[in-house]
């Protein structure tokens, strides 16, 4: 089982609240949250309560909302879909936390926990093509490149290149 919470010396990953589900829609409008992640534009508050009120009932799905520490500031969203022993992972962070390492450190914290509370052997993550933020994130995270698993998927119509991400236990 993984701790409820986690966190380093800068960052806290806390269960979602109800209470974020405004803040949650408020980040995903921003051009760069559309462009490279799979939350709708017309995502709604109503829509992100009931997500988090359903972590509930599906405890192969993980997700946190990432934090500064030391002020508790809402930073980003960080998730974990589990099944037998892998694990994809999905994240972004809010334009104003952008280029701190916040995501890296955030990514560091979540791999260290699921290997070793959840005994994965493995995690995956996807990344748009163009999207070289998130591609230095993975890396920096201990992730490393597989392209064998590269894939283009239909996302909100659209066709997008994605490239795969891999880190093994």
């Amino acid at each position: 089982m993984m701790p409820v919470e986690l966190h380093d010396a800068v960052v806290t990953l806390r269960p979602w609240t109800l209470q974020d589900a405004p803040w949650y829609v408020e980040c995903t409008m921003d051009p760069e949250v559309q462009r490279f992640t799979t939350d709708p534009p017309t995502l709604t508050a109503e829509d992100v309560a009931a997500a988090i009120s359903a972590l509930a009932v599906h405890p192969e799905r993980l997700a946190y909302l990432v934090a500064d520490r030391a002020s508790g500031q809402r930073l980003g969203n960080l998730a974990l879909d589990r099944a037998d022993d892998v694990g994809d992972v999905s994240y972004w962070i809010a334009a104003a936390a952008r280029g701190r390492g916040v995501a890296t450190r955030a990514l560091e914290l979540l791999a260290a926990a699921a290997f070793e509370h959840l005994d994965l052997r493995k995690l995956r993550l996807w990344a748009h093509a163009a999207n070289t933020a998130s591609r230095r994130v993975a890396e920096r995270a201990g992730f490393r490149r597989d392209p064998a698993r590269d894939q283009t998927r239909a996302i909100k119509g659209e066709t997008w290149p994605t490239v795969a991400y891999v880190r093994l236990r």
